[in-house]
């Protein structure tokens, strides 16, 4: 039976990073399902906010597994690492596009807009 094989300050760090992990998934599970319910940190179009929150399902699931498996003192699995390279620009895409969306949103409206005043 596998047991905990670091020292008791990373295993600490592990089990903190383990939980922030958890939540993060459940966070981006919130947004997947429920992409235009309040609370919601990113807005823009549906597609946009079911992307960020795929993302963070990805990115929660990753660090998650790799936080076990750095206490059990195993090697993450390639699919892991796999997925969190994915994660990384979906999540860094769907901040882009949301940004985007907000600015032509606002250029729509008659605000202000690259500087230019109105």
């Amino acid at each position: 039976m596998p047991g905990i094989e670091t020292d008791a300050l990373d295993t600490a760090g592990a089990v903190f990073v383990a939980v922030l992990a958890v939540g993060c998934a459940g966070w981006g599970g919130l947004a997947v399902l429920r992409p235009g319910r309040p609370p919601q940190p990113i807005t823009g179009p549906v597609w946009v906010v079911r992307v960020w929150g795929i993302a963070h399902v990805l990115l929660g699931v990753c660090m998650a597994v790799r936080m076990t498996a750095l206490l059990v003192g195993a090697a993450p699995a390639w699919p892991m690492t796999l997925l969190h390279w994915v994660a990384g620009p979906l999540l860094l895409f769907s901040v882009a596009a949301a940004g985007v969306s907000e600015w032509r949103a606002r250029v729509r409206a008659g605000g202000v807009a690259g500087g230019r005043r109105g």
